[in-house]
């Protein structure tokens, strides 16, 4: 799930909807070109992509979408309809068969039956891959357009053309937009994202004496407060440019993050001007740490961006945590959440917390200066 944006659902051609930019846009908005996927965008008025949601398209043999498949269809029918939107469209990005098989468009039958809830599709199109000069499709539209059965759902409320190639996803709006304001590029595929988490050297001292330490369950205490206040001076420094960490330092930030006390205040972070700067240590931590420490700055990443409405990028995250610890429990409650399309805002409640834990622990947050995603 991604965060709401402004989105061009496209201009006119022949008097027809050209969905072009609205296609182009898809990779921007997860952040990684999808394959074998289907991407439904819900739409909270004619331009505002409330909620972005992506997964993988599992097929029978017979090339129609599985039992799961429809069930999930389904799930997600109901949480559009709880953003209530204005209309929604599907995108089918997959190579196992021509963009224009008929087998898309029985897919797309069963997707506007779950999404009728949440008022109905107003187009879905298939293409193979989502890159530039890719041909797309329009599969599927509702039987509505008529004086008689009312106008098409929006984002598309008249005549959409039936076929054109793709312009580079590169350089639509959206990925410019993230680009400038995440700093991140399209990635080439889902799968390259767990690359930027993958194991890294513990420090770059000659001699490196790396420590996993474990959790233990205690109050707060005043060790855990100047944890939590050495690690706000480390992101200070992040943010002033001093990204070196000794070997004592990664040990010392991992003795801390281990106590759930300075991790739940560390949360809190996610909506403040340091969100940037705690991102990149988090990334670092990640790749760095071992055991339940990296368990503990893998879920730190993870939350932050689901936040940010980032919900590849969380997904990935959790993951790791995950493999790191499997036993780490605010890791599968985020990860369940997501799955589950729990919205970023619904989880304010951590940062709430996360302001108390810091007080009592005689720390500072910066204020929230940002609103969770969705």
């Amino acid at each position: 799930m991604t965060n709401s944006l402004n989105v061009p659902a496209g201009g006119h051609t022949d008097g027809c909807h050209d969905p072009d930019k609205l296609l182009a846009a898809v990779p921007g908005l997860l952040g990684f070109v999808p394959e074998q996927s289907i991407v439904f965008l819900v739409f909270r008025d004619h331009r505002t992509v409330a909620a972005t949601m992506r997964h993988d398209l599992n097929l029978t043999r017979t090339g129609l979408p599985s039992a799961g498949m429809k069930q999930l269809f389904m799930r997600l029918g109901a949480l559009a309809a709880s953003y209530e939107v204005v209309g929604a469209v599907a995108v089918i990005i997959d190579d196992r068969y021509a963009a224009d098989d008929p087998r898309y468009e029985r897919t797309a039958v069963a997707v506007d039956r779950a999404f009728r809830q949440a008022g109905g599709l107003s187009a879905v199109f298939a293409m193979g891959e989502a890159v530039a000069g890719a041909r797309w499709h329009t599969v599927w539209r509702p039987a509505v357009g008529s004086p008689a059965l009312g106008p098409f759902p929006e984002p598309f409320p008249g005549p959409l053309l039936a076929t054109g190639v793709l312009s580079d996803p590169n350089s639509s709006p959206t990925a410019l937009e993230r680009a400038v304001n995440s700093g991140r590029r399209i990635l080439e595929r889902r799968s390259d994202m767990a690359g930027l988490l993958s194991a890294d050297a513990h420090c770059a001292d000659k001699v490196c004496r790396a420590e996993s330490p474990q959790p233990d369950q205690h109050l707060p205490n005043d060790e855990d407060g100047r944890g939590l206040r050495f690690i706000l001076a480390v992101i200070d420094r992040f943010e002033a440019g001093d990204t070196l960490l000794t070997c004592r330092e990664v040990n010392r930030i991992a003795a801390a993050i281990v106590s759930v006390h300075v991790r739940d205040a560390l949360l809190g972070l996610s909506l403040t001007v340091l969100r940037g700067t705690a991102e990149d240590l988090w990334r670092t931590l990640t790749r760095r740490l071992r055991g339940p420490s990296r368990a503990a700055a893998a879920t730190l990443l993870g939350h932050l961006h689901y936040m940010a409405g980032e919900g590849a990028y969380a997904s990935v995250a959790f993951g790791v945590a995950h493999d790191a610890d499997p036993d780490y429990n605010l890791a599968n409650l985020l990860d369940a959440a997501l799955v589950n399309g729990m919205r970023p805002k619904d989880l304010g409640g951590l940062a709430e917390l996360a302001y108390e834990i810091s007080h009592r622990l005689g720390a500072h947050l910066p204020p929230a200066v940002f609103e969770a995603a969705g």
